[in-house]
Order: C-alpha cells, then sequence, then structure tokens
C-alpha cells in the first residue's frame, strides 16, 4: 500500500508545515540561500524529485541536492527557490505547499526549504554547468525506515551531527537534502503495512471476524 497521493497529500502536507513565507531568517556569519523540494505524481505514484550535483562544483560537490542556491539581490526566499529549480533544471509552474524549518549546510548558509506541488514533466532541462543528472524517488521507498541509516559527523567546525543517509538504486542521498527529507518525511504518515495472507485481518482466517474472537 501507498500513502496519501496527489490532492490528498498536498492537503495533508498545507496542514502540516510551515506557511510558504519568503522572509529571510538571516543570522549573523551565514549566507542565505533556498532550496524547493518537488514532488511530482508520475504512473500514479508520488516521487520526491532531486539532482545529482557536478563532482567539481565549490559547495556539495557530486552530492544529491533539491534544486537551489544563493539569494540574488532583493528576491525574497520563495522567489529565491523557484528562480533556483527553473535555472538548474528548467522546472516551471510548482505551487508552494509550505516551508520547512531552515538549517545551516556545512558550506555556510542558512537555507531555507519549500515543499512545492509540480507537475510531471515531460522532459526537464538540466543545467549541465551544475547538474549532472536529476532523479525521481518514490515516496513509498522514501518512508522505508530500514532504507535509513544514521552517522555521527563532525562538521568543519567541529560540531559533531547525527547524518542521515538513504540507500536506494540511485545516488546516495544524505546530508543536508537528507535532513530536509526527514523533516518532509514527518509530516507525511507511513503506510501500514500489508497483511499477510491468512493473517488476523484475512476474512475467513481463523483469527480474523467475529468467529475468531
Amino acid at each position: 500500500m501507498t500513502g496519501p497521493a496527489g490532492p490528498a497529500l498536498d492537503a495533508l502536507l498545507r496542514a502540516r508545515l510551515a506557511p510558504p513565507s519568503g522572509e529571510w531568517r538571516s543570522r549573523a556569519g551565514l549566507r542565505d540561500a533556498a532550496v524547493l523540494a518537488p514532488l511530482l505524481l508520475r504512473d500514479g505514484e508520488e516521487r520526491l524529485l532531486v539532482t545529482l550535483r557536478r563532482g567539481d562544483l565549490p559547495d556539495h560537490p557530486g552530492q544529491v541536492a533539491f534544486p537551489g542556491g544563493a539569494r540574488e539581490g532583493g528576491e525574497d526566499a520563495v522567489a529565491c527557490a523557484l528562480r533556483e529549480a527553473r535555472e538548474e533544471i528548467g522546472l516551471e509552474g510548482v505551487e508552494v505547499l509550505g516551508r520547512l524549518p531552515d538549517r545551516v549546510s556545512v558550506a555556510g548558509f542558512l537555507v531555507a526549504a519549500f515543499v512545492g506541488r509540480a507537475e510531471a514533466p515531460r522532459a526537464l532541462r538540466p543545467d549541465p554547468r551544475e547538474v549532472e543528472s536529476v532523479h525521481e524517488i518514490p515516496l513509498r521507498l522514501l518512508l522505508e525506515e530500514n532504507r535509513w541509516r544514521h552517522e555521527d559527523r563532525a562538521s568543519p567546525a567541529g560540531v559533531l551531527r547525527r547524518v542521515p543517509f538513504f540507500e536506494w538504486d540511485g545516488p546516495l542521498l544524505w546530508g543536508l537534502t537528507g535532513q530536509f527529507t526527514r523533516d518532509l518525511l514527518g509530516r507525511i504518515p507511513a503506510p501500514p503495512p500489508p497483511h499477510a495472507p491468512g493473517g488476523p485481518s484475512s476474512p475467513g482466517s481463523p483469527g480474523g471476524g467475529a468467529a475468531g474472537r
């Protein structure tokens, strides 16, 4: 079984996420940045869209990331996230559903993260200067807790952090993007496990129905 999808998932996230305020919550010594966590429904299945960054970039090289980047001029945080998604992968027509808690990256950014609903595009246009490839991770896999592991790692400043790692048949999802993904998953109820044939809830099974009580 899968969890909520489409309009039902959108309504759930609007209720459980913070409003999509575009304000920057700047802190001394940190640069402002914003990312977009796009959800899309393809072939009846919810998917989370991520990019694989080029290995020669100065920040987070060769890592899985959400489309995003640094603040430019007087734009607000929502505008920044949408602009970066458009520039990095050609993603248009996104409806922003809400905002996740801001997080600090090891590169010295205070990152605002927004969850958005995107129409499943026929084709994206990754910017080859930044993006190696684009991937869609099924939400049902992300909700499988046994695919996640955690490690304690020290930041460049020597601060110990609990870092999540998600393994699937695509590139490893971890670090800041993994933390934002965990923040998002915390707002989505995990689907109930399927019942084994002949289990307690199966009609006609020895333990099911009034006859088994």
